[in-house]
């Protein structure tokens, strides 16, 4: 009998979303669980760090622009039986977030985002999105 226990891998991340003119702010993911995913802007806090201090850094990196507001909406979590031979979880916190400027950060930031973009919320249904991130934005636009 088998008793090996598969060791689970877990992320825990604070994410914004950004609507304005009938689309959200979403990046394009290059590794992970959500590899050519769009998904929120976002991610770990370093040591030390809040999660509004988290996010405000990862904007900056993901996005090329600082967040003038930041409003908590909710958390969420997801998990899968398999990533990578492990269970995965995901636990996330977020912000409906406003920002400095709509001029984003469309390249790759060389580590998790192949660069910045705005989907059109009528095509939400047509792409790929993290299945994390999907009802957080549906969330969001339901307050709007």
């Amino acid at each position: 009998m088998n008793t090996e226990i598969k060791q689970e891998y877990s992320h825990t991340g604070v994410y914004g979303i950004y609507i304005k003119n009938n689309s959200v702010l979403m990046i394009k993911k290059s590794r992970g669980p959500y590899e050519g995913m769009y998904d929120l802007p976002g991610g770990r806090m370093e040591q030390g760090e809040t999660m509004e201090e988290g996010l405000k850094r990862e904007f900056i990196e993901e996005v090329g622009c600082e967040l003038t507001s930041q409003t908590f909406l909710s958390e969420n979590e997801y998990t899968t039986p398999d990533y990578m031979g492990k269970p995965f979880r995901h636990f996330g916190t977020y912000f409906i977030v406003t920002i400095s400027s709509e001029n984003i950060k469309t390249v790759a930031d060389g580590e998790d985002s192949l660069g910045a973009e705005f989907i059109s919320i009528d095509v939400l249904d047509n792409v790929e999105i993290s299945p994390i991130a999907k009802p957080m934005i549906l969330k969001a636009l339901s307050l709007l």
